[in-house]
């Protein structure tokens, strides 16, 4: 309460005392203190009211932010312990799906205080802020992560340190199989004299060749006792307690970076007793022996060579494609299959096993023998070294822009074409026919991939997997992971089964009924199970080098076997790829994917009107001068020029009326960019302009005249102008819906549709690139397409007159006078008669004028001058320059349009006496 209210109430008191004499007007002056200590009373109530709600409100921002900090921390101690689970897991995994999938070589040295990576931003300076940072910053209750190939030195009793140091090994050797994990580098002199670790001799990791981490180990009685070369010392005080030491380094104890340094000493340890280790030693002896791992290992190299492999030969599609433990691996599609499903993660050498069973199988065989088509849903990377062998009759990658509806077609054509085959020789299946029929490999790599992008391909495929045996047809399906994706009623005609490494357990038993496959090591790309009929085989699949493809593709007859699938018509189409007895006529090339096959396309006028609908730079000009070229007629073809367009479809439209023209050579009207031309042309002259062409299109044909139309898109005036037409070619369209708009069929869509390739009659066209004689318009044959434009000088001749109407008759005056014109031959309707000059009326007088004489006004003062222009006009042709349509017509009382004038060409309109427009130019002489 500021000290103006305080007083007001004290001074409006004594004004009243002093006015009334009255003592209760003295009252009034305690209102200003009572309100004083109010005012003060409250806002002390509420400043304090709004530092409870502060602090309240900054108390549970804390609490937010403590929150926040607990639930990150929770999250990263389970990180830590999915890397490092600890002794107690690794007993617990011995028969879980945990065992042996670990990703790399670490133990948990036991629980501490690490640094959490996280820090809390902002400026701290109370004491319970500083705290949150503080506890952001420390991981309590984490898993301290070493690496033990670093060296791990464990110090402390002989009891405790050989339990402590059990604990480490069961960790490492639960984490990773056999063939990744070497026998351990352990220094114990007084434990190997007593047996302690004879256990260890009974693992399969140590049994053969040593894996690609060897963990290394010892055992101390003190710290001060430990060699160089040990990272990592461990003492152990107590049970329950043990003191970390990493040397060599920043301060993390093992981790790959300081994200979760060791920030506190003391760990509390796990240990293993002799018991529990000998029984786990036992679990994982039996679970490689049921995996085929451990010891067996020995006898399966870690890489196989294809030259080093036998062709496997014979009537069927026997292949060898990698060695067992007992021999050479061979796969046959036909006895063992039809079909086969091949499942592995990214890495495991999918693609490396698809190119070696596909050059196993090709391997001794000719093309008459067996054909291969190769779908790869990863660019077509790995199946390009395989495009040199002549059995391959197709690469396909990825299906974009309507190659999955073509896809189909082909596949779908290929299945009815091999039943009429096989009806036509009267025999039950392919195996009868006598080579008749190649079998057909079908080769989809990332075939989930591949069903996720386009789902219609599951029912064909399911439909080949039930029909192909007897057609000769094989899948060989290969994807990440088939569970969920393929069909029961596919996978049922897929008894034969290879998995390379797979990500979980489920996915190794849907694929082979085992778990084996997810056991295999990441570090021996190639390793696989093979299921035939339910019995699994371990298998390390052959390396198969570009110089293997080329020896078998030299081998090889080079034969041209019949293509079921046909590759995409070319970007860019020339003569010389058309047969060489394609005529005058075609024009470019249709594709058919369910005849197998591509058709000649020709054109022939009689097809007219057509319409070319394309986006810009999609080819629109090039097909139309070739359409006009294979017409055969005398062509007109005009651009987007409006003088030349209005012209020629004027002359197009007075044919179509004489009752004569049918009996006149055939003509073609090739109009380029009909939608820019109708928008230079203006509203009223385009609605002019459009319903002269509508009726080219509409009684052309009958006389003689064949309209080819180009734009880009129906829209405007030109929509039902357009709508005449009675085919339309479809070039690149800006989007999809503008081309389902248009008619077209939406599977055929494009973005990226080349030049002169489009969509005619439902098909996929490619148009032929013009040859060097249709680059430019002057290369088709250009009849003329009207009138020149008539020439008009500003100095008449002797005897003559030049009516001229301007609205810059002083220009005109100038230009004349410049020509040569003397004053007295001029005539000036602007400006006042001058005595003794020439009058307008003298034109009329005299039937010869002694003098040539230019007689100019503006179209204000010809109006003004009716009744002399409406004489001149019967009698002298009228010339207007510089005017506009509406000058013209309001001067001529005519509804004609005059021809348009193109912007800047200095043309003008001369109106002859019986009415006729036409174009005309002044010239100086």
């Amino acid at each position: 309460m500021s000290w103006a209210a305080f007083i007001t109430p004290v001074v409006m008191a004594g004004a009243l005392w002093l006015m009334t004499r009255s003592p209760y007007a003295l009252a009034f002056a305690a209102l200003g203190p009572i309100g004083a200590v109010i005012s003060l009373l409250e806002g002390r109530r509420g400043g304090g009211r709004e530092r409870r709600a502060a602090a309240a409100e900054r108390a549970a921002e804390l609490e937010r932010l403590r929150a926040g900090v607990e639930l990150a921390h929770e999250r990263l101690r389970r990180a830590l312990r999915r890397r490092a689970p600890g002794a107690a897991a690794a007993l617990a995994s011995m028969e879980g799906p945990a065992l042996w999938k670990g990703d790399e070589a670490v133990v948990a040295l036991g629980v501490g205080t690490v640094a959490s990576g996280l820090t809390v931003t902002g400026d701290a300076r109370e004491p319970d802020e500083l705290a949150l940072c503080h506890l952001a910053e420390r991981l309590d209750g984490a898993p301290v992560v070493a690496f033990p190939e670093q060296g791990i030195a464990v110090c402390g009793p002989d009891v405790l340190a050989r339990a402590y140091l059990r604990g480490l090994l069961v960790q490492l050797f639960a984490a990773l199989p056999p063939g990744r994990l070497g026998p351990p580098e352990l220094i114990d002199a007084a434990g190997h004299a007593r047996g302690e670790w004879d256990w260890l001799e009974a693992l399969p990791h140590c049994s053969g060749a040593g894996g690609a981490v060897v963990p290394r180990f010892g055992v101390f009685a003190q710290a001060r006792l430990v060699p160089p070369g040990y990272r990592v010392v461990v003492s152990l005080g107590s049970p329950v307690a043990a003191a970390v030491e990493v040397f060599g380094g920043e301060n993390r104890a093992g981790s790959g970076s300081a994200e979760h340094a060791l920030l506190e000493a003391s760990v509390a340890p796990e240990l293993v007793s002799r018991a529990e280790a000998e029984r786990f030693v036992a679990a994982l002896v039996a679970r490689a022996a049921g995996l085929g791992l451990g010891a067996g290992t020995r006898a399966l190299p870690a890489e196989v060579a294809f030259g080093d492999l036998p062709a496997a030969g014979g009537p069927r599609l026997g292949a060898s494609i990698g060695r067992t433990q007992h021999g050479i691996a061979e796969v046959d599609l036909v006895a063992d299959g039809p079909h086969a499903v091949v499942a592995g993660v990214t890495g495991s050498g999918k693609s490396e096993l698809l190119v070696t069973w596909v050059a196993g199988m090709v391997s001794g065989r000719s093309s008459a023998e067996i054909v291969v088509l190769l779908v790869d849903f990863k660019g077509g990377a790995a199946f390009r070294p395989l495009a040199a062998l002549p059995h391959v009759v197709g690469v396909i990658t990825d299906l974009q822009h309507g190659e999955a509806a073509r896809a189909l077609s082909s596949l779908s054509a290929e299945l009815r074409r091999r039943e009429a085959e096989l009806a036509r020789l009267g025999v039950r299946d392919v195996a009868e026919a006598r080579g008749a029929l190649p079998r057909l490999v079908i080769v989809v790599d990332e075939f989930a991939a591949m069903i996720d992008a386009f789902p219609d391909f599951g029912p064909l495929f399911t439909d080949i997997a039930a029909r192909g045996r007897a057609l000769g047809i094989h899948l060989i399906l290969a994807t990440q992971r088939p569970a969920g994706v393929m069909r029961d009623a596919l996978v049922a005609n897929c008894p034969l089964r290879l998995s390379l490494r797979v990500q979980s357990d489920s996915d190794s038993r849907w694929v082979v009924g085992t778990d084996a496959a997810s056991r295999l090591s990441a570090s021996n790309p190639g390793r696989c199970i093979m299921s035939i009929d339910g019995a699994a085989t371990e298998v390390q699949i052959a390396r198969t080098t570009a110089a293997d493809l080329a020896e078998l593709a030299a081998a090889s007859a080079h034969s041209s076997p019949r293509r079921p699938w046909l590759d995409p018509l070319p970007a860019v189409l020339t003569r010389a790829d058309l047969p060489a007895d394609a005529g005058r006529q075609v024009v470019g090339l249709a594709d058919l994917p369910d005849q197998q096959q591509r058709a000649m396309l020709t054109f022939r006028a009689e097809e007219a009107p057509l319409l070319v609908l394309g986006a810009a730079r999609s080819g629109k000009s090039s097909v139309l001068r070739l359409l006009a070229d294979a017409s055969g007629l005398d062509s007109v073809v005009v651009g987007a020029d409006r003088e030349h367009a209005w012209d020629a479809v004027e002359a197009a439209a007075e044919r179509c009326e004489d009752p004569d023209a049918a009996d006149s050579p055939g003509l073609l009207l090739a109009i380029d960019d009909a939608d820019a031309v109708c928008a230079r042309l203006g509203d009223e002259y385009a609605a002019a302009w459009s319903e002269r062409l509508a009726r080219v299109l509409r009684d052309g044909p009958a006389a003689g005249v064949y309209a080819v139309v180009a734009a880009q898109r129906q829209a405007g005036p030109m929509r039902s102008t357009l709508a005449l037409a009675r085919e339309t070619v479809l070039l690149r369209q800006p989007n999809r819906q503008e081309h389902v708009l248009a008619g077209a069929p939406a599977e055929l869509w494009d973005e990226g549709m080349p030049a002169g390739g489009g969509v005619w009659r439902g098909r996929r066209v490619q148009f032929l690139a013009p040859g060097p004689h249709l680059e430019t318009l002057d290369g088709v044959r250009i009849a003329s397409a009207g009138e020149p434009p008539a020439r008009v000088t500003l100095v008449p001749a002797r005897g003559s007159a030049t009516i001229l109407v301007s609205r810059s008759p002083a220009r005109v005056l100038s230009r004349a006078r410049a020509a040569g014109l003397p004053a007295e031959a001029v005539v000036d309707l602007t400006q006042p008669p001058v005595a003794g000059t020439l009058v307008p009326e003298a034109v009329l007088a005299d039937a010869r004028l002694p003098t040539g004489v230019l007689l100019v006004g503006d179209p204000d003062a010809w109006l003004g001058r009716w009744s002399l222009f409406a004489a001149l006009k019967a009698r002298h042709p009228i010339v207007f320059s510089g005017c506009d349509a509406a000058d013209v017509r309001a001067l001529t009382r005519s509804r004609a349009l005059p021809p348009p004038l193109s912007p800047g060409s200095g043309a003008g309109w001369l109106v002859s006496a019986d009415g006729r427009m036409r174009r005309c130019v002044l010239e100086a002489a």
